[in-house]
C-alpha cells in the first residue's frame, strides 16, 4: 500500500491498537465474569441433591457459561494480537472510499468529511453502547430474579399453576439467552465509541 507509511497510516494503527484494547479490557471483564459464573454454577450443582432441578439448572448454567467463556478466550487472544502487531493485522484490509481518501492525502490531520463521519457515527454508537449497557444489567438481573423464584419454588415444593410455572421458565430461558446477544453489542459499541476512526476509515 502507497500510504502505508503515511503519518494518517500511523495514525490509523494507533487508533486499531486502542480499538482491539477496549475489547481486551470489556470482553475481558466478561470473560472473566462467565468463566467465574461457570465455576460457581458447578460448586452449586455439585452440592445439590441429584436429579433435581436445581442440580440440572446448575449444570447447565455451568457449561453454557464456560462454552462461552472458552468463545470469548479466543476472541480475547485473537485481539491481543492486533494490539500487538496491528499493521500485520491490517496488511489487505480494504478500506471505504472515504478512508482510504484521507490515508492516500497522508495528513495525519482528519479531513472535515471524515471528522463529519465519525461524529454521525458517535451520535448513535455512544448511546447504544450506553442503552445497551443498561439492557444489560436489567436482563441480567431479571435472570436472576426469574431462576431464583423457579429454585425456590422447586426446593420448597411451592404449588403453582402450570402455566405461571411455564411462563416464569419461558421467560427465565429467553432473559438468559438475551444476555450474551447483549453481552456482544455492548463491546462492539464500547469498541467504536472509543476508537471511532477506526471503524469509520474501514467502513464509512
Amino acid at each position: 500500500m502507497p500510504f502505508s507509511t503515511s503519518p494518517a497510516y500511523d495514525l490509523l494503527l494507533t487508533e486499531d491498537r486502542n480499538y482491539h484494547a477496549a475489547l481486551l479490557v470489556v470482553g475481558g471483564l466478561f470473560t472473566l465474569l462467565l468463566l467465574l459464573f461457570s465455576v460457581f454454577s458447578w460448586v452449586r450443582g455439585r452440592r445439590a441433591s441429584r436429579r433435581t432441578f436445581a442440580r440440572r439448572t446448575y449444570v447447565v448454567f455451568a457449561v453454557v457459561s464456560l462454552a462461552l467463556g472458552l468463545v470469548m478466550s479466543v476472541v480475547f487472544w485473537a485481539n491481543v494480537t492486533s494490539v500487538a502487531n496491528p499493521r500485520r493485522t491490517l496488511a489487505g484490509t480494504t478500506f471505504s472510499p472515504l478512508g482510504e481518501a484521507w490515508l492516500r492525502a497522508g495528513s495525519a490531520q482528519i479531513s472535515p468529511p471524515l471528522q463529519q463521519a465519525i461524529d454521525d457515527r458517535l451520535a448513535w454508537q455512544l448511546p447504544k453502547a450506553v442503552i445497551c449497557s443498561v439492557l444489560l444489567v436489567a436482563f441480567v438481573t431479571l435472570t436472576v430474579l426469574l431462576w431464583r423464584r423457579l429454585l425456590r419454588q422447586a426446593a420448597t415444593g411451592e404449588t403453582v399453576r402450570g402455566r405461571g410455572r411455564r411462563l416464569t421458565l419461558g421467560g427465565g430461558v429467553l432473559s438468559a439467552g438475551a444476555c450474551p446477544l447483549l453481552m456482544v453489542m455492548v463491546i462492539g459499541n464500547a469498541q467504536s465509541a472509543y476508537a471511532p476512526l477506526f471503524p469509520t476509515v474501514l467502513h464509512g
